[in-house]
């Protein structure tokens, strides 16, 4: 499970289909700052959605008994203030609609005085698990009659990271088994894990990951070696792209946007 899984599930409005969960920030969860790692945030992201999808039909079980599964393919975070330790959280979310084949996702947080902290948006795949081919959410939408709630966190749709062939070799890491997840891929939040320790030094250990965006492009299996690349735009994020060592095939991209700490 997810760090810091001490959530009361407290209501689903069936009007909105906007489903609403509290977590604890547990000592697990904590940067050395006594911070929430934006790790850690993205884990209660997914884990709320898994509980609203199961509670709709469509989770983990109910999925695979279809023969089809939910890949997330794209994800961003911003966070304007991290929860410290044995603080509430509530996270919302609810299903924000379909973009060709992506359905889509977003998330609020709000601290226990109710102001809203950090939000979400993430874009996912529906895959045939016989034919490996992708399966309209349109259609798994309407066969449900799921009620759309269509207020986006952000502006602009996720789109494809595109990162400049300059970027430099940063880190070499080899998929270990700790690295897995339940279909024995590379666990998502690894990825974002990987991006954060390649640029973090003892000098630039105090800025605050602000945002974080990642495409996820192909899977990662044990025993691969990814090797992750990095540039620094001119507004001072960073961008990554991770590529498999033998066959070049782009694992992920990323953007990621620190600052000073508040």
């Amino acid at each position: 499970m997810p760090p810091g899984i001490y959530g009361i599930v407290l209501t689903r409005n069936k009007m909105t289909n906007i489903f609403t969960k509290e977590f604890t920030i547990s000592s697990y969860d904590l940067n050395p700052r006594g911070q929430a790692r934006l790790t850690s945030m993205a884990n209660f992201f997914q884990e709320v959605a898994y509980h609203h999808a199961s509670e709709l039909g469509l989770g983990y079980h109910d999925m695979k008994s279809r023969k089809t599964t939910w890949v997330l393919s794209r994800m961003r975070i911003q966070m304007k203030r991290y929860p410290a330790w044995n603080d509430r959280i509530k996270l919302e979310t609810w299903p924000s609609g379909a973009e060709r084949l992506f359905a889509l996702r977003d998330f609020r947080v709000y601290d226990s005085s109710g102001e809203v902290i950090g939000m979400a948006s993430t874009a996912w795949l529906i895959l045939d698990l016989d034919t490996h081919r992708l399966v309209r959410p349109k259609e798994m939408l309407e066969q449900f009659k799921l009620i759309v709630h269509e207020e986006r966190m952000f502006d602009k749709a996720l789109d494809k990271i595109t990162v400049s062939d300059d970027a430099k070799l940063l880190n070499k890491h080899p998929v270990v088994f700790s690295d897995l997840d339940i279909v024995g891929h590379v666990n998502n939040v690894r990825y974002m894990e990987w991006c954060i320790d390649a640029v973090t030094t003892a000098e630039n250990s105090a800025l605050e990951i602000r945002e974080l965006e990642i495409n996820f492009n192909h899977e990662a299996l044990f025993g691969d070696l990814i090797h992750i690349s990095g540039i620094e735009s001119e507004n001072g994020e960073t961008y990554f792209t991770a590529t498999r060592e033998g066959d070049g095939l782009e694992i992920f991209s990323a953007r990621l946007k620190r600052d000073k700490a508040t």
